[in-house]
């Protein structure tokens, strides 16, 4: 059979005989990318969810919402699909769903067809390989901005230091495990003509660099571009979030980063091993396995934009970056801390003394046997914050020291060895802080037997 034109859509071969052309439009185009960036399809039926949190709450702006929904979208899906769609509003989501009866045929049909998943979360296993290779230029975009209504932020948080270099923050929950899909959407979009700020993959290497005991690591993905950058390739359906963008480009002062293959400039991230560097919920690619940057990672998952030279090089210096004792662990429960730190005597330096001190924090700051410690000042201002947020101080790290350089530092210290891992008490509070030196002789032979290199890939034995 001879091949065929195709009409604003994609051709896909079943045989090598028989070739069937996808009639997909604009309208069509748009509502599957709704589906697979928010849909979850079952029972024959669907709904989509909207993850606008606090930045759908303003007043003004669930006005526009709501007349985006109801006029838009509505009218997109009845073109489409001739399915009738309604919306509510669940725990700052905003839920598009069936008003009635609604024909999911031609809907599976056209996501099969693109071998995107038909039912369950979408994102959970959707592949963009097909799509990509099939999808016309203009029908791409229009599917990419189903996929950026659902999933870019554009909230006040998101920006690179300050509100000089405001960021679109496209994000995937970390419950998708979809680290193929993330790779998939940032190289596509590089593809384009965009310029990635930073991505955040779901990756205790990336969520909890310096604390091997976090458990609340997995906070999910984001892809962020700088504003300036998104818009000149990308754009939404949402009207709310046009309208937003368009005022958050009049802020962008800071100009882009290089291009992803041309970057050789950024540094490589320290690392503690996490207790959770083998968990079931990272891919074969990644699982027991350290990365010192978010390009490290795109690397290992093949993106062709990563840079790999760069990448290769901080491979090669890895015993310069990883510690297999907590760079810093911060906790106002002293018992806990001093229970973990106590594991880590028995299970590495049972056959060492200990010995404490009672310094100032300038000592501390001065003294010889601290130095090398590349979190200790983040540790001393926990230590001496009048607030907290969380874990972390409120305020200038230097001006919470400088305000408290004459106070009292309890510090545990193992003898006998280099540069050993540090319990640091203030005796006011009993806030408690563990800190490691990557340089210590006895983390140096924990990386000498325990970790090997394979070009860009640093694999844990252990």
């Amino acid at each position: 059979m001879p091949s065929h034109r195709c009409w604003l859509g994609f051709s896909l071969r079943l045989s090598k005989k028989y070739t069937i052309n996808v009639m997909l439009n604009q309208d069509q185009a748009y509502v599957l990318g709704l589906l697979v960036g928010g849909g979850i399809i079952a029972n024959n039926t669907f709904v989509i969810d909207l993850p606008l949190k606090r930045w759908g709450e303003d007043p003004q702006r669930m006005s526009q919402i709501a007349r985006d929904i109801l006029t838009s979208i509505r009218s997109k899906f009845t073109r489409a699909y001739s399915c009738h769609v309604d919306f509510t509003i669940l725990n700052n989501r905003w839920r598009i769903n069936p008003a009635g009866s609604c024909n999911l045929d031609n809907i599976t049909n056209h996501l099969s067809s693109l071998n995107l998943p038909t039912s369950g979360f979408l994102l959970n296993s959707a592949d963009l390989s097909t799509v990509k290779d099939r999808l016309s230029s203009t029908i791409a975009g229009i599917f990419l901005s189903g996929i950026f209504d659902t999933r870019a932020s554009l909230t006040a948080a998101h920006r690179r230091f300050t509100m000089e270099a405001p960021v679109v923050s496209i994000e995937i929950p970390g419950s998708t495990k979809n680290f193929k899909f993330v790779v998939q959407l940032c190289s596509w979009l590089t593809s384009l003509g965009s310029i990635t700020d930073q991505i955040l993959y779901n990756h205790p290497c990336q969520h909890s660099s310096t604390n091997p005991y976090y458990r609340n690591w997995k906070k999910g993905f984001k892809i962020r571009f700088l504003v300036k950058s998104f818009l000149a390739t990308h754009s939404f359906a949402l009207k709310a979030k046009a309208i937003d963008i368009q005022e958050l480009e009049r802020l962008q002062i800071r100009t882009e980063q290089v291009p992803c293959p041309d970057r050789s400039s950024s540094h490589a991230s320290l690392i503690s091993i996490h207790q959770d560097i083998n968990s079931d919920d990272l891919p074969g690619e990644l699982k027991g396995k350290l990365f010192f940057h978010y390009h490290h990672i795109c690397a290992a998952m093949g993106c062709p934009y990563a840079p790999l030279d760069h990448i290769r090089n901080m491979a090669r210096n890895y015993r310069e970056y990883v510690s297999f004792f907590p760079l810093l662990v911060k906790n106002p429960d002293f018992d806990t801390l001093e229970q973990q730190y106590n594991d880590i005597l028995l299970q590495y330096f049972d056959s060492h003394d200990t010995s404490r001190y009672r310094l100032s924090v300038q000592e501390v700051i001065d003294n010889p046997l601290l130095e090398g410690y590349p979190e200790k000042e983040n540790g001393l201002a926990f230590l001496f914050a009048n607030e907290l947020n969380g874990n972390r101080h409120r305020g200038s790290k230097d001006k919470i020291i400088h305000e408290n350089i004459d106070k009292n530092v309890d510090v545990k210290y193992i003898v006998g060895t280099e540069k050993p891992p540090v319990l640091m008490v203030n005796p006011e509070n009993r806030r408690g802080v563990i800190m490691s030196n990557i340089q210590g002789k006895v983390n140096q032979e924990l990386i000498d037997n325990n970790i090997e290199r394979e070009d860009l890939i640093i694999k844990l034995n252990t």
